[in-house]
């Protein structure tokens, strides 16, 4: 597997699907960077298949932007072999103030689009 992917392109169009409050653009976003058959895994569930990832994004997006926060994208994406770890915080979006941060680890396929996530959160919430 080549590893000339723009690492920190994925990571930023990854964050900006969980910002996007348009769920047609959010629609569009997650069909970009996911593969079909795709899975994702946080502490507290996990999702089989890219047709559920919209729902599961725009829950996020609703829950915590509904709340005053944001994601944002630490610009630190590294990888190699077709894995990929980046670091984000979500954010007061009136402050900046970090709330919650952490990592994800993903394994891409040979186009760039995430197979498998996993996802971790350093801290949790405390909202």
């Amino acid at each position: 597997m080549a590893d000339d992917f723009d690492y920190n392109d994925i990571a930023e169009r990854y964050i900006a699907s969980w910002n996007e409050p348009d769920p047609e653009t959010r629609k569009k976003l997650v069909e970009e960077l996911w593969v079909e058959d795709c899975t994702y895994y946080n502490r507290l569930f996990v999702v089989s298949g890219r047709g559920m990832m919209p729902f599961v994004v725009g829950r996020a997006h609703d829950e915590y932007y509904g709340k005053g926060f944001c994601f944002r994208y630490q610009n630190d994406a590294y990888g190699h072999h077709g894995g990929m770890r980046f670091r984000w915080v979500m954010v007061s979006s009136a402050t900046g103030e970090v709330d919650t941060f952490g990592e994800d680890f993903v394994i891409l396929d040979e186009s760039g689009r995430i197979r498998v996530d996993y996802q971790f959160a350093m801290k949790k919430p405390s909202v």
